[in-house]
């Protein structure tokens, strides 16, 4: 019964926790309620403003569905630009490391401390150095953890960073020198992105408040002249009308995102 009681702990401490698949998001239930009541409150709006009825609410449901993949595409690229910074950080503490003689496993291992200070216990990349640890205790080679890292990641600095680690270790280069020339670039091009949403950041803000801007007319007109859109309500031209012009506001809307999407 001893034997057996050890061989259950042995085989628990073995087990590898889950990897995060970062190119994929799925929303906790406290962020899916909070976007379900949000859709809700914005359908009602709609229905309240364009015309004048809340039978738009049984639209709630098929507009929650629709807009639930953008935001999850929103968050998956939040958590992938948090650990990247993450991951810069991370390299820049192991170049440290192997400049103090470390070898580049432990630089890795000794990193924890470090990134735990400086992001906390919730850091991606402090799940993903704890995640490392164990397999590399499980005998795995470093540069198939960091691939798979890479390929979970999907971010392009990480990729970048993994192929180049990987020819030097075959090629028995200056390891110390390639990972700090390679966190080097990886973080002046972090730091470009960062000066670009720094000044798109303004934009961003007026898009916002122009978002906005309609509904505030329409209320304000709404309670001011309560009978200036009644000429709109309750017959099919006016709900033409109504219709036309919100699918106008949903493609500026649309429009307005491309325009500010800009990719590092």
């Amino acid at each position: 019964m001893k034997n057996e009681g050890y061989k259950k702990r042995i085989e628990k401490r073995s087990r590898l926790p889950p990897a995060i698949d970062y190119n994929s998001y799925t929303l906790s239930i406290k962020e899916l309620a909070g976007h379900i009541l949000i859709c809700t409150l914005f359908t009602a709006m709609i229905g309240r403003l364009f015309y004048d009825s809340y039978v738009v609410l049984a639209f709630a449901v098929p507009y929650t569905a629709v807009t639930i993949k953008g935001k999850k595409e929103k968050l998956c690229v939040k958590r992938k630009r948090r650990l990247e910074t993450e991951f810069r950080e991370t390299i820049l503490i192991v170049s440290s490391n192997l400049q103090a003689g470390y070898s580049i496993e432990n630089a890795f291992k000794e990193a924890q401390q470090e990134i735990a200070a400086l992001f906390g216990k919730s850091s991606l990349m402090l799940a993903e150095l704890r995640l490392m640890l164990r397999r590399l205790d499980n005998n795995e080679q470093l540069e198939s953890i960091l691939a798979d890292l890479a390929k979970r990641s999907g971010a392009d600095d990480i990729r970048d960073f993994v192929d180049i680690f990987k020819i030097a270790k075959r090629s028995g280069g200056n390891m110390r020198g390639i990972i700090a020339n390679t966190a080097s670039i990886i973080s002046d091009k972090q730091e470009v992105r960062r000066e670009i949403e720094i000044v798109i950041s303004e934009k961003k803000l007026e898009q916002t408040i122009m978002r906005y801007i309609p509904f505030i007319i329409m209320f304000y007109i709404s309670l001011t002249s309560k009978n200036y859109f009644e000429g709109l309500y309750h017959n099919i031209f006016g709900w033409a009308v109504m219709t036309a012009g919100l699918a106008v506001y949903f493609v500026a809307c649309r429009i307005a995102d491309r325009i500010l999407e800009i990719n590092v």
